[in-house]
């Protein structure tokens, strides 16, 4: 059951000179059950009955709420009042907030006593962002740039933030980029806006849509420079979308653009042309296979950007359009920049004669094709060049390859590449062991076989299931009977 979002606010805190800020960043308590141990901007729930009496300027009761909340909020996690006034003194307002994070006082009690208001166009909107559909929690949070008076310090009381650090949006990505701290897809937005736009330029940036539905984010970056972006594609069920994934921020490396649905490649162009608007450029078009999932938007982005498309010399042997450079196994491909992105490919045949997957060396983010696929499985065909014995090797290696992240082409990501790799395997290695035992016990008709080795399959997958089998068969030296 899909859980419905609470409405929330988050606020974007800045201060100092409109092209070198500094935001606040707030990290959690990594005992919080929501983005534990992750760096986000101060927020919280709107409540239902959010007062708005010392809230003046405000275009609608709704904005007003909204404000209110941040400015709640802000106050309880960092100390800072946001709110127009005389300034109190440090020792009294303290004491004031202590009370209201033991609920024996209310936000506006104090705001009534030290004389203050909070004037709502002091607060920007700054987009709006729904927790994915598949989350356990949710909220459904407006995000508010609020700019900082000078003579205004936060003040750390630990309970839910167990830190509170000012940092440019530049350095906040270099050490997401490190590793040295984690922060969530709305955070990470707002942060890539930030660094490449001086405010007020960037408040547009900030409001862009960023949900093509309630929900369904148009695009995650997950590792700074890594970007997803799934896209529609005619791919098999369960998997309905193709991740589209550009590396890099200056040269863009895109890799599988495998819709040619109208509306989908309008909304791929979209998305590229914001992140070229961020100072990014179209470099080069990279294919994991051959597979029209994987590749069917390759005409429109070579019309639109004229890039060049690389893949392996197996899957430009499969195609109709041209591929301007093929790519070798253990070759590393750089998208120049600084830091710079580097792609070492792997040659993993068995599901088509070409695959590759990728390791982005400095995120340890492995692009896995169709190696694997989060939910479901992968099809191995022998009729569309696929191989049980290569596919099997290509997954043996994988395992080994020193990855902190795995993307799959067809569903969501996926935080341990190695345990991702070693279940595939598994469960095909299970299945191979049903199909022997079959056999060994005289089951020499396909339908006998399909009926022993997959009698825990939905009737929907048994037509994918016969090539598998047929598959393993080979595998196996076992020539079944139509």
């Amino acid at each position: 059951m899909t859980v419905v979002p609470r409405k929330a606010a988050a606020c974007i805190l800045l201060r100092g000179e409109a092209d070198r800020p500094e935001v606040l960043l707030a990290r959690r308590s990594k005992t919080m059950k929501f983005m534990g141990g992750q760096y986000v901007f101060p927020g919280g729930r709107i409540d239902d009955d959010e007062s708005t009496q010392f809230v003046i300027g405000a275009p609608d009761p709704d904005w007003a709420k909204a404000v209110h909340a941040v400015a709640r909020e802000v106050f309880e996690e960092t100390g800072l009042i946001c709110a127009r006034g005389p300034r109190p003194d440090h020792a009294s307002l303290r004491t004031a907030r202590e009370a209201l994070l033991r609920h024996e006082a209310l936000f506006d009690d104090i705001l009534d006593s030290f004389g203050l208001q909070i004037h709502a166009p002091e607060f920007e909107p700054a987009g709006t962002w729904v927790t994915p559909k598949f989350s356990p929690i949710r909220f459904d949070t407006r995000y508010i740039l609020h700019r900082v008076r000078d003579d205004l310090a936060e003040d750390l009381i630990e309970g839910e933030m167990i830190a509170l650090e000012w940092v440019s949006p530049a350095d906040a990505r270099r050490r997401w980029h490190k590793g040295e701290i984690v922060i969530p897809t709305p955070v990470a937005f707002a942060l890539q806006q930030l660094a490449a736009k001086p405010y007020p330029e960037v408040v547009p940036y900030l409001s862009r849509a960023t949900e093509r539905a309630p929900g369904e984010h148009s695009r995650f970056e997950i590792r700074r420079g890594i970007t997803v972006i799934p896209l529609e594609t005619a791919t098999i069920l369960p998997a309905t979308h193709t991740n589209c994934v550009v590396v890099g921020e200056g040269e863009l490396l895109v890799i599988d653009p495998g819709s040619d649905i109208p509306h989908e490649l309008n909304h791929l162009k979209y998305q590229l042309d914001h992140l070229i608007e961020l100072g990014g450029r179209i470099a080069a078009i990279i294919l994991t296979h051959s597979h029209p999932d994987h590749t069917a938007g390759v005409p429109f982005l070579r019309e639109h950007y004229g890039a060049p498309v690389w893949a392996h010399e197996a899957t430009a042997r499969q195609m109709t359009m041209p591929v301007d450079r093929f790519i070798e196994d253990g070759e590393v491909l750089v998208s120049a920049g600084d830091p710079e992105w580097r792609l070492r490919a792997y040659h993993t045949p068995g599901h088509d004669p070409g695959h590759l997957c990728f390791l982005e060396e400095s995120t340890a983010s492995i692009i896995a094709g169709d190696m694997v696929a989060n939910p479901g499985t992968i099809v191995v065909s022998e009729e569309y060049g696929g191989s049980m014995n290569e596919f099997i090797a290509s997954l043996e290696r994988m395992i080994g390859v020193p990855g902190k992240l795995l993307i799959p082409s067809h569903g969501l990501v996926l935080p341990k590449p190695a345990e991702a790799f070693k279940q595939h395997l598994d469960h095909r290695l299970w299945r191979e062991d049903k199909i022997r035992k079959a056999w060994e016990a005289g089951a020499r008709l396909v339908e006998d076989l399909i009926a022993t080795a997959y009698d825990d399959a939905p009737p929907a997958a048994l037509p994918l299931a016969r090539h598998a089998l047929k598959a393993h068969l080979s595998r196996l030296g076992f020539a079944a009977e139509s």
